[in-house]
């Protein structure tokens, strides 16, 4: 497999951690429960995020996410969202059948897309886990089975681990670029 950009890498952070975060989110809304979940879920999410966040902040200059747009971006840029769209269905339904390990799968497969390279991606991170986001809860409310709490939670922590392990590889690959100066 080919090296993969900081860049990309940092995005795949991101996504896992706003998709993690999304489906315990989800799982919290469908069981009534009151405002106490959703902030422990904020809680648990918030250092991984705004690590990954900083990563990347850090991979990706603003020249890079900001700029002029050539002519022909906006069908280019629709089809980057309906592709994450599509991934987020993607992830719903590994959760509506129930098995993490598909989850699991799926979000190494996700290590392996060039997310970045669509303008989209950078410039709208918002928009991009909003169209994850829907994508997922369409496919999760679409099935016939209801989320449980044993599905959700290993998802989202599995998710979590994945985004806290690109944080220290992309921690680990800018430390020893600053020991070789």
């Amino acid at each position: 497999m080919a090296r993969q950009s900081p860049a990309n890498l940092a995005f795949n952070a991101l996504l896992f951690c706003a998709l993690g975060w999304a489906i315990l989110a989800y799982w919290i809304v469908a069981s009534h429960a009151g405002a106490m979940p959703h902030l422990i879920n904020t809680l648990a999410c918030a250092p991984v995020m705004a690590c990954a966040l900083r990563r990347f902040h850090a991979a990706c200059p603003r020249r890079l996410r900001g700029g002029m747009r050539p002519p022909g971006t906006h069908r280019a840029g629709r089809l980057a969202l309906a592709l994450l769209f599509a991934s987020g269905a993607a992830f719903g339904a590994a959760l509506a059948s129930g098995s993490v390990l598909i989850v699991a799968v799926l979000a190494l497969a996700c290590c392996c897309m060039p997310w970045t390279r669509c303008r989209a991606h950078r410039q709208h991170l918002l928009l991009s886990f909003a169209a994850l986001a829907a994508g997922g809860a369409l496919a999760l409310a679409a099935s016939a089975r209801p989320l449980t709490i044993m599905v959700a939670l290993p998802a989202a922590w599995c998710l979590w681990t994945m985004a806290a392990l690109l944080c220290i590889a992309l921690c680990g690959s800018e430390l020893r670029k600053n020991r070789r100066r």
